[in-house]
């Protein structure tokens, strides 16, 4: 299996989709990699539930991806280990979540929770840097409730990771508020290894405010659901200075849905229905015309190819 740096893609291109639940699946995945993405990575899977083989293969899988990095969550570090072989060769690197805020998975003690402890965070990417012959990434918050986040920076990277992604906010803040990018340079300028910051990025200013100065490289959540344009859009102006606009927003948007479709319906996906519902109300979000689609799209039951057929005559 060929070793993909994700240090050496950022060199290239600083823009990379932020793995969210129910949001990146394979399918959209592809779309923001074709739209300019530098890599993404895939929903948080349980290494609990991986063990035991109760995670379906669409929520992981590298399908035709250029580049995948299978983000897991859990507590145990030896439980890390055995979850990754079981990925196998559907990633190329391995994300490690410490930074998800959901109940679900902070009362398991995992995600945002472990940045209380930052020595066991160093424990888990220790193991796997020593277990991997692929390289291991971070994605952490500032703290859960107290500011942690230089003393977990640290151990990240003294444990070996080849790149940490930072969210602005602390686990306790969850989505709310606005992100602390002075945290984010502080870090980016305390650490060696190349560093993506996160929160809050929206437009093709932010790049002008932040990339360099307080982040090697951007990581997209939000503002990249049902956009994927945006990662087209955010290479451009850092190419020429200059913003990209579309002549006809519903065309592209018409197209690359359709591409989503056409992806989806290579794979076997789980809940492919409401995803379809989903996708469709984030794609279309604003255009003229989309309550009618929408209301077509969630009548009965639709395959999908009949939602395909459905989007064209739209």
């Amino acid at each position: 299996m060929r070793r993909v740096s994700p240090a050496k893609l950022l060199k290239s291109n600083p823009f990379v989709l932020a793995p969210m639940d129910d949001v990146t699946d394979i399918a959209f995945r592809k779309i923001c990699e074709n739209m300019g993405a530098s890599y993404s990575i895939s929903e948080l899977t349980s290494i609990d539930a991986l063990i035991r083989d109760k995670v379906t293969l669409a929520r992981y899988q590298r399908g035709n991806l250029k580049t995948s990095g299978v983000q897991l969550f859990g507590s145990k570090p030896d439980v890390f280990v055995q979850a990754a072989d079981v990925v196998g060769d559907n990633a190329d690197f391995i994300d490690v979540n410490f930074g998800c805020p959901s109940a679900t998975v902070t009362g398991n003690d995992s995600g945002s929770m472990l940045l209380k402890d930052p020595k066991n965070v160093a424990g888990i990417i220790s193991k796997l840097v020593k277990h991997l012959d692929k390289p291991v990434t971070a994605k952490i918050r500032l703290g859960y409730s107290k500011m942690t986040y230089m003393d977990v920076a640290r151990e990240v990277e003294d444990a070996g990771a080849e790149v940490l992604a930072v969210h602005g906010r602390t686990g306790k803040q969850k989505y709310t508020g606005v992100a602390n990018w002075d945290a984010i340079g502080e870090i980016h300028n305390r650490i060696e290894i190349p560093m993506i910051g996160n929160g809050d990025i929206r437009v093709e200013e932010d790049i002008d405010k932040y990339l360099g100065t307080h982040c090697d490289a951007m990581m997209i959540g939000r503002a990249a659901i049902g956009n994927p344009l945006i990662f087209e859009q955010f290479n451009h102006y850092k190419k020429t200075g200059e913003k990209l606009v579309y002549e006809d927003l519903k065309a592209k948007r018409k197209e690359l849905f359709m591409n989503y479709l056409e992806e989806l319906d290579k794979f076997e996906p789980y809940n492919p229905e409401l995803k379809i519902k989903k996708q469709s109300m984030w794609f279309f979000k604003g255009v003229e015309g989309v309550k009618e689609l929408r209301r077509s799209i969630n009548e009965n039951k639709k395959t999908i190819p009949e939602v395909m057929d459905i989007v064209k005559r739209f």
